[in-house]
């Protein structure tokens, strides 16, 4: 079993809110520190991201995450549907 965090950001620039959800091995926000994320909002903008720029943090066991005991960070595996960029 996992965890699945999810992540709320405002767009530096058209201050919209978006989420990016990601599976870890890890329950605790530590273990993801410093991940950085290259995204495009809804509208457009596009952005790297650290994970403690986020605005809000939850985190949830996720007993549908498969193989998570190899990550090391979230950026492995990232199920989203903003348009993740480069990861």
């Amino acid at each position: 079993m996992g965890y699945v965090h999810l992540l709320l950001f405002r767009c530096k620039r058209c201050k919209e809110p978006f989420a990016i959800p990601v599976t870890s091995a890890a329950s605790n926000l530590e273990k993801i520190d410093g991940d950085t994320y290259s995204v495009e909002c809804n509208r457009g903008c596009l952005q790297n991201l650290l994970d403690v720029e986020a605005v809000r943090h939850w985190v949830a066991p996720w007993e549908f995450a498969q193989n998570v005991d190899h990550l090391g960070g979230c950026t492995d595996q990232i199920v989203d549907n903003i348009g993740l960029v480069g990861t």
